[in-house]
């Protein structure tokens, strides 16, 4: 929920205290100024600062399921790992996998859990799992943990849109969305960073647009006087963020050509790393969630490495590594990184069994999962696997947890519930104790 700010009070139902406002931003302005602004003027130069004032998120999706063995948890010594070496990091007694050099340099600032332990080991069920923070249920499609941030951060003045999704999902059909939410929770979906999709800008003048979305708006009315009262609220609730977001002149947020090429070299130019780029400029214009996917530049099975996973792990991981370190620091350094949450992770593991071309098969019981920011207590390792990454030693952690935990970052209460289209009230989360270990 959002804090006030000049004596204003706002929460996801909107605006409560105009004339503070007023009163206030007059103390900012010339009287003339104010005079020539119109409520919605005033609110429309405001809503940035507003939006920023919740917790951001940023999903570093590793699609396909990344091997615990060649990222965040290696076992050196044990038949179980592979070509992989293993390298100290900033944090002493702490290894990587070799794969990433610059994400040990940054150690100190993360959390790593290595003992996430999940009931589901195939794709479709365990994206919809862990993303969800509920099972499959063929009756219930659960919405996504961005959707529900969209939810909660929900500002009607606000131009852009609360998630925003860079990368495609290697197949579409194991996607996650707003489910139950609707629609207006969807993500916003970039396929390239550094650009738009093609419908974003008008292909008229705005004039012309403004004339059109006017006439839609006749037609909605004689539509919802016939019964159609919840259709068109909700077509015009997506139709009035899509025109403002359309029409707003920060679109140039999302390009990256305004940026110094040192520090887009030092993401990494690949779509990913550029992708994690775009995160940190969304995120600094008050985008509550943003989720960058990795599937590989290389290949078609991302991190999905049943065959040749010596060969591709090592490319997989060179994307991710210079990104996901660079994104760290550069929030660090603007002062974001206390208000964003950085999140790694992936479906689940991959097997300790290699087979017999490098590959491994999907694991549940013993996988990682990477934190930074959002005020979580950094420098540490949560949680054990045995020598040989067979199963937890240590603090085993369900998804349920990650998700109170997840929660209790980003300032929602995980108990809340919403209540469906049918009437069906839903936790945000059912069950589950928050990672006392990431807090206090």
């Amino acid at each position: 929920m959002l804090r006030p700010i000049l004596d204003l009070s706002v929460s996801r139902h909107g605006i409560q205290s105009r004339r503070g406002f007023l009163k206030q931003l007059s103390g900012g302005l010339t009287a003339a100024g104010v005079m020539t602004l119109g409520w919605r003027d005033l609110m429309m130069a405001q809503a940035a600062e507003l939006q920023k004032q919740g917790k951001s998120m940023i999903l570093l999706w590793m699609d396909g399921g990344p091997s615990q063995f060649d990222t965040f948890n290696p076992k050196i010594g044990s038949p179980n790992q592979g070509p992989a070496t293993a390298i100290d990091t900033a944090v002493p007694g702490l290894q990587f996998a070799d794969f990433w050099p610059e994400t040990a340099k940054i150690a100190d600032r993360l959390a790593v859990i290595r003992s996430m332990r999940t009931s589901e080991a195939e794709h479709d069920r365990a994206i919809t799992l862990v993303r969800t923070g509920y099972p499959p249920n063929p009756a219930l499609r659960y919405p996504t943990f961005g959707s529900l941030i969209a939810r909660d951060r929900e500002n009607p003045e606000f131009e852009f849109p609360s998630f925003v999704r860079i990368g495609k999902p290697r197949i579409k059909t194991r996607d996650v969305d707003a489910g139950v939410l609707g629609v207006q929770y969807n993500s916003f979906n970039i396929d390239q960073a550094g650009k738009l999709p093609d419908d974003v800008r008008p292909r008229v003048a705005e004039d012309v647009l403004r004339r059109r979305l006017s006439l839609t708006e006749r037609f909605d009315a004689e539509f919802a006087a016939v019964g159609a009262v919840a259709a068109v609220n909700e077509k015009r609730s997506v139709y009035d963020r899509t025109s403002r977001f359309v029409l707003s002149p920060r679109l140039n947020t999302f390009q990256l050509d305004n940026e110094p090429d040192p520090l887009r070299d030092a993401y990494g130019r690949t779509n990913f790393g550029q992708g994690c780029l775009l995160a940190r400029r969304l995120v600094e214009q008050g985008v509550s969630f943003v989720e960058v996917i990795s599937s590989g530049d290389r290949n078609d099975a991302g991190w999905d490495t049943h065959n040749n996973g010596f060969r591709d792990q090592p490319y997989l991981c060179a994307e991710v590594d210079p990104a996901l370190s660079t994104l760290v620091l550069d929030l660090e350094e603007r002062g974001m990184l206390e208000n964003t949450l950085v999140v790694w992770m992936g479906e689940f593991g991959r097997t300790p069994k290699i087979k017999a071309d490098g590959g491994r098969d999907h694991y549940s019981k013993g996988w990682p999962v990477v934190l930074a920011g959002g005020g979580v207590n950094a420098g540490q390792v949560i949680g054990a696997t045995d020598a040989d990454g067979v199963d937890v030693t240590d603090r085993p952690i369900g998804i349920q947890d990650l998700f109170v935990s997840l929660c209790q970052t980003m300032g929602l209460d995980p108990h809340e519930e919403y209540v469906t289209s049918d009437g069906r009230p839903i936790k945000l989360v059912d069950g589950g104790e928050a990672i006392s270990e990431l807090f206090g």
